[in-house]
């Protein structure tokens, strides 16, 4: 009997390995840019006029690029693709355009290379 592992939310969110549905990487692209704006809210400093971001942005910054890059590939495998075509998220403008192709394109029926149907990870 293989050893399957069942897909969670630290796996959606963190792993490179596997495949995920539409729905998972917009819901996990929504949810890290949620979260990211409530805790990297910017306020107005009223003495001079300008917009201060808390101290803290570029530590969230960080896992939030992660959570980004990790949906990409897990959507790109599930496409057929290499995940190496997720460094486009890092490029510009491109970047807007790829989250966008990568979270409509449906993705490929049954098993590719890189696992099983969406949701779930490779045997390991």
């Amino acid at each position: 009997m293989a050893n399957t592992r069942q897909p969670t939310v630290l796996w959606a969110l963190f792993g490179f390995d596997g495949r995920i549905n539409r729905e998972v990487y917009w819901l996990g692209n929504f949810g890290a840019a949620f979260i990211a704006f409530v805790l990297m809210m910017p306020s107005l400093d009223e003495a001079t006029g300008a917009i201060l971001m808390a101290p803290w942005s570029p530590l969230i910054a960080l896992p939030v690029a992660w959570v980004e890059v990790a949906l990409a590939v897990k959507r790109l495998h599930d496409r057929g693709f290499s995940g190496m075509f997720a460094a486009a998220m890092f490029i510009p403008f491109l970047n807007i355009l790829a989250a966008i192709v990568i979270g409509i394109i449906p993705g490929d029926r049954g098993a590719n290379r890189f696992g099983p149907d969406t949701n779930t990870r490779p045997p390991q």
